[in-house]
């Protein structure tokens, strides 16, 4: 089964996802814009550095002065390590060099116009301005390679590169926590919706509630009103006919132990015997549901008090011991040397170790033996209930806690709710039913009560 995707998760990416494209794009737009600047720069540069050799420059003053400047350009002495992406060269009108730095590449063959001029030379690109002399028939010609500006370019480009991915790690960091605080709304809600008990329904607060899921808070208090409306008709109804049903059930069982004493027909009586059986097993039915209904009215806030379990089992079992001899079944409880003390409601937890015993009982056959024990453990308190019947096997644990399932022999008193009730008593008290196979060889029921 595919987890649920994380809306957290979802709007961070979404998010993280729409930033970078849009720093992406803007990105590009700015590494071109300023691509294109920076050229314009450099040619505007150039136009300048000829103009003003242009003012500098003559054939005469160049005739004159031919050797001291010949020896300052090619001077090995460098200012600067981009000196070497420069150059400058003066041309008479027959294409030759009359004057040229060190780094002066060889010119294409074809000549050179004036303008701006591209070309290779030994596999490097160089950018020319050449400026016709406004004095004499000189073409002075300056010129850069185009490693500078490459290099300008990809400067400009990891500048806008590099702090978006610095940037990155905690901008996802901050998107995350921003929007969980934006989502902790939706996380209250969530927390309601998960300590709702179906006793006692509570409407979900919409205080803080923002807009967007507002509609599915009056949708989720809107259904938990009909469900508490529909569970507490339904809770009235089974506690009203469970009433309804004990006269008449206990006048119609009276009726049939009077037919039975005063029949003659051996058949007649069979058959009363059999309409007895079932009236009581109706009669424990009905008992089952009025004490089913009972407890889930009973009120959360019902006060507790210590309550030493050992000697709660002891005092029921006493009580109990007269109905499991008359079954032949031996009823005994192992003393605990153990402080078994837990808070709890002393009539609730009786109820729970009637109900245990009541079923060990109710199952078992002649001969059986039943033992309750309890004992503390690390943070709980255990109640066991082991017997020797016929206990159930794995899959018949597994369903063993629902309403109204019986196993075994369906012709028994058992009306299926025995382990449904202390069920509900012992998720009252903090507790935990556990199903498992007896060391006596049947069915070993233990409630573990936590004490944190």
């Amino acid at each position: 089964m595919r987890a649920n995707p994380s809306l957290r998760r979802r709007l961070t990416w979404y998010v993280v996802i729409s930033l970078l494209t849009l720093t992406t794009l803007s990105g590009i737009a700015i590494y071109q814009g300023t691509s294109k600047e920076a050229e314009e720069v450099f040619d505007a540069s150039l136009v300048q550095t000829a103009r003003v050799l242009d003012g500098l420059i003559s054939r005469a003053s160049l005739e004159s002065n031919r050797s001291q400047l010949s020896r300052a350009l090619a001077s090995t002495k460098q200012a600067h390590e981009y000196e070497r992406e420069l150059f400058l060269a003066v041309l008479d009108s027959d294409g030759k060099m009359l004057l040229h730095s060190r780094e002066a590449p060889k010119l294409p063959v074809s000549g050179v116009q004036p303008g701006f001029t591209g070309f290779k030379h030994d596999g490097k690109k160089w950018i020319i301005f050449a400026l016709s002399s406004s004095r004499d028939d000189l073409l002075i010609v300056v010129g850069e390679g185009s490693r500078v500006r490459a290099e300008i370019t990809e400067y400009v480009g990891s500048g806008l590169l590099i702090p978006l991915i610095l940037l990155l790690p905690p901008v996802l960091w901050l998107l995350w926590h921003i929007i969980g605080v934006a989502l902790e709304p939706l996380q209250a809600v969530t927390d309601q919706v998960l300590q709702q008990d179906f006793r006692r329904l509570q409407a979900i607060d919409v205080d803080g509630v923002p807009r967007e899921i507002s509609p599915l808070v009056d949708a989720l208090n809107q259904m938990i009103s009909d469900l508490d409306a529909a569970y507490l008709r339904e809770r009235r109804f089974v506690s009203d006919a469970s009433h309804e049903l004990r006269n008449p059930l206990a006048s119609l069982l009276i009726n049939v132990d009077n037919a039975i004493e005063e029949s003659q027909d051996t058949e007649a009586i069979d058959s009363l015997h059999d309409m007895k059986l079932s009236i009581k097993r109706l009669s424990h039915l009905v008992s089952q549901l009025l004490a089913l209904s009972h407890l889930e009215k009973a009120d959360s806030t019902q006060a507790f008090e210590t309550v030493d379990l050992a000697r709660l089992c002891a005092g029921t079992i006493g009580s109990m011991r007269s109905r499991a001899e008359a079954k032949s079944i031996t009823l005994a409880f192992v003393p605990s040397d153990t402080d078994c003390r837990l808070p709890g409601a002393k009539s609730l937890l009786e109820s729970l170790v009637v109900n245990l015993v009541d079923n060990a009982i109710l199952h078992g056959h002649p001969g059986c033996r039943v033992e309750v024990q309890c004992r503390r453990e690390p943070g709980q308190i255990c109640l066991s209930v082991d017997d020797s019947g016929p206990g159930l096997d794995a899959e018949q644990r597994a369903k063993a806690l629902g309403r109204f399932y019986r196993a075994g022999d369906t012709n028994g008193m058992g009306a299926g709710l025995g382990l449904s009730i202390v069920e509900n008593i012992a998720r009252s008290h903090a507790g935990r039913v556990e199903l498992s196979e007896s060391k006596l060889g049947g069915l070993c029921v233990t409630i573990r009560f936590d004490l944190a």
